[in-house]
């Protein structure tokens, strides 16, 4: 997988994907990362300019992102992370770790000029209901997020399938987890993890997932019960 990324402060990368296991992957050229400084596409010492109509900050210039993207090709995923976008999910990432390229566009100050989301075939995708100082460390989280499931990523993959949101169209949030010492400031690990029996330790793991996800996040929980339901009914058609 290819990575390109666009932003003003290319010092923020790799950051956190230059270490751990994503980082290692990097090092082996299981992805790689272009990062391309915007300042070096400036126009007369400028990258922005002021919103039309009046209003507060500052519009990275058309002029200036379509110089730097018109090189890139049209065929990769082009992705502009921006809280007005549609959510990111565990599904768009196992969609976009399937892709032979990435394109991601980091705004910064009021964003970028709505002429350039029109003109490249850019996906807005938001990372939550909040807003950042910039697009840069959205892109960060949704590159690891989609990276870790690249094969030989993650040294266990058989790990992934435990993963919160793993499932698929109807994910459940994961089990809780425990490790040595057995007994730790008096609290045990579950006898049930003790006992070897591995079917009922994945109905424990089943079992706890569930209710976690429908204590925590009953819209998991309503669609997880709707998917099901939804599989009984066909199977019994």
């Amino acid at each position: 997988m290819k990575i390109t990324v666009l932003t003003l402060f290319p010092e923020i990368f790799p950051g956190p994907l230059g270490v751990s296991l994503i980082g290692k992957a990097l090092q082996k050229g299981l992805y790689t990362l272009q990062v391309q400084d915007l300042k070096s596409f400036a126009i007369q010492g400028r990258v922005d300019a002021p919103p039309c109509g009046g209003g507060g900050g500052m519009l990275l210039s058309a002029e200036v992102l379509d110089a730097a993207l018109s090189p890139l090709p049209q065929s990769a995923t082009w992705i502009y992370p921006s809280p007005r976008g549609k959510a990111f999910s565990q599904e768009k990432a196992q969609e976009w770790s399937q892709k032979e390229q990435l394109i991601f566009l980091c705004g910064r100050y009021e964003g970028v000029d709505a002429r350039i989301l029109e003109k490249y075939p850019f996906s807005e995708v938001s990372l939550g209901d909040y807003v950042l100082m910039g697009g840069e460390g959205a892109a960060l989280a949704m590159i690891e997020a989609s990276v870790r499931l690249l094969p030989g990523v993650v040294g266990d993959p058989t790990s992934l399938l435990e993963d919160s949101f793993a499932e698929t169209p109807a994910p459940l949030l994961e089990h809780p987890q425990y490790a040595s010492p057995v007994c730790w400031e008096e609290r045990d690990v579950p006898s049930i993890l003790l006992s070897g029996n591995h079917g009922a330790i994945d109905q424990w793991k089943r079992k706890q997932a569930c209710a976690l996800t429908r204590r925590r996040r009953p819209d998991l929980w309503n669609r997880y019960v709707a998917h099901r339901l939804s599989t009984l009914s066909e199977s019994e058609d």
